[in-house]
């Protein structure tokens, strides 16, 4: 019989991929909607920007006409109006008209009898009369559009918005009129267009794209639409390619994130099934006298080893051992088995010391100063023998901890402040609390040699620190010329690093 375990993992993976591959499949589409739209926009700017090129040119051609001072259809009047014709860009011919009738054109000449104008099929909000596929001069088979304005007639060329393609299915345009109600030109796919344009509501954002924009200075507007937008406009295969890619990357984003948070949930566990079943074992490294080489102390250093041999570092469990509240039971195992491992030797030896890290919030707690007072009570050590270590990267209230880390001295206990120089406070700590030991990270350390900034902080802080009256401990020390330096240049500080001792268990000590 299958459990809720063995069928819930499936189902979450089955669901946790459906729902990231629609997330990308969401974002996916309206990336590609914004695309299609905004080039929607710039295809519709082209065709106003042509019909208005094709606006400001019959104004000016009207203009020149009009201001022509021979006779009206004469032969100069028609050299004139020949020559607008041929040197204009979007107009192909030019006529005359009079009494609502067509007397002469550049292209024709006087007319043999004159051509009376039907209705026009609209007139703009400036007063142009427009006619649309007129026909009947000179020759019935002969179909165009034109414009009449102040007795100017124009004749748009049919190549004007020739160039002006339609992309792809889906895409219309319209130049029309503001009151929507004449046609200039249409583009693509337009059935329904100016409908929609008007009326789109709804879903229907989801899959069309509209814009529209109208000139202020004439009578034109342009409307244009896609119906296919964002994945509705990539071909099937394209399209079946992205929901597979958006699956498959689903699938993969799922079963990391399982997997993480099982194995953080796994390793929680195993952390407190370690610290519960005292796991955590300690080792020991070092603290000399440079000057004169002798080991003062040791510090306990928390390791973590799991039942099939695997190493846990230290930055790990410790940071998933706070972030999960486990931290509190974890000082207090590594305190109790620190005690009981060194106790002998340091019993044998009451010069020597050992360093326990604490956290701030043990420091501030009376329980821990309890359990601290028992603990070493049992071991029959002096107090002076144990240095308690906080870190200066907490955030903790300073007058409370003051007041705590006072008590504790008051005890005999001996203060250490570890990692000077990369936490928040720095100066601020050393004016407000009272240190025994001050301990400089490694990564200055590291910097012993160069010509760094941080290698000049260094100086700067041994400067400085050695006013204070507290033992200066340097981490960190693995190479012959760092030893070498801190040796010449400032032989009473105390050493720790590889260089004097990696650390080991308490067998490897004892012995």
């Amino acid at each position: 019989m299958k459990t809720a375990k063995s069928v819930g993992r499936p189902l979450l993976f089955l669901s946790g991929t459906l729902l990231v591959a629609t997330f990308i499949l969401i974002v996916t589409h309206l990336v590609i909607a914004t695309y299609d739209r905004d080039y929607l926009a710039s295809y519709a700017r082209h065709i106003m920007t042509r019909g208005l090129e094709v606006a400001d040119e019959s104004g000016k051609i009207v203009s020149k006409v009009n201001a022509i001072r021979d006779e009206t259809c004469s032969d100069k009047f028609l050299d004139e109006i020949r020559y607008l014709s041929f040197t204009s860009v979007f107009i192909s011919d030019i006529g005359y008209i009079r009494d609502h009738q067509l007397k002469c054109t550049a292209m024709r000449g006087r007319l043999p009898e004159p051509v009376t104008m039907s209705v026009p099929d609209a007139i703009t909000r400036y007063g142009q009369r427009i006619w649309t596929s007129f026909s009947g001069i000179v020759d019935p088979r002969i179909t165009a559009d034109m414009m009449e304005s102040k007795n100017v007639l124009l004749f748009p060329t049919p190549a004007a918005f020739r160039d002006i393609y339609v992309p792809y299915n889906g895409f219309g345009a319209v130049l029309i009129n503001h009151r929507h109600d004449h046609v200039f030109r249409l583009f693509g796919d337009t059935a329904g267009l100016v409908r929609d344009v008007n009326e789109m509501q709804g879903f229907a954002w989801w899959h069309k794209a509209r814009f529209t924009e109208c000139s202020k200075r004439y009578d034109i507007c342009v409307m244009a639409r896609n119906t296919q937008i964002g994945l509705f406009s990539l071909s099937a295969t394209a399209t079946v390619f992205i929901i597979l890619a958006a699956l498959a990357a689903g699938g993969m984003f799922t079963f990391a994130l399982l997997q993480y948070i099982s194995n953080t949930r796994s390793l929680q566990n195993k952390l407190r099934m370690a610290i519960s079943r005292d796991d955590i074992y300690i080792n020991y490294q070092p603290f000399v006298d440079i000057d004169t080489g002798r080991v003062i102390g040791y510090e306990a250093l928390a390791r973590w080893k799991e039942v099939n041999g695997d190493n846990i570092p230290p930055d790990v469990f410790i940071k998933l051992a706070e972030s999960t509240h486990q931290i509190k039971a974890l000082t207090r195992s590594v305190v109790k088995r620190t005690l009981t491992e060194i106790a002998p030797l340091l019993r044998e030896n009451n010069a020597l010391f050992v360093s326990i890290n604490i956290t701030t919030a043990d420091v501030t707690e009376a329980d821990f100063r309890v359990f601290l007072e028992e603990e070493v009570d049992k071991s029959r050590l002096h107090r002076k023998q144990i240095v308690l270590e906080i870190t200066e990267r907490s955030t903790a209230d300073h007058r409370l901890l003051k007041e705590s880390l006072a008590r504790l001295r008051d005890y005999g206990y001996r203060i250490a402040l570890d990692d000077f120089g990369t936490g928040y406070s720095n100066l601020d700590y050393l004016s407000k609390l009272s240190f025994d030991f001050i301990k400089i990270d490694k990564i200055f350390t590291d910097s012993v040699g160069s010509q760094s900034v941080s290698f000049k902080m260094l100086k700067m802080m041994l400067e400085m620190l050695a006013q204070t009256g507290a033992t200066i401990i340097v981490e960190g020390i693995e190479e012959q010329h760092q030893a070498d330096f801190f040796l010449k240049e400032y032989p009473r500080i105390v050493g720790q690093g590889w260089f004097y001792g990696r650390p080991v268990d308490i067998d490897k000590i004892t012995s």
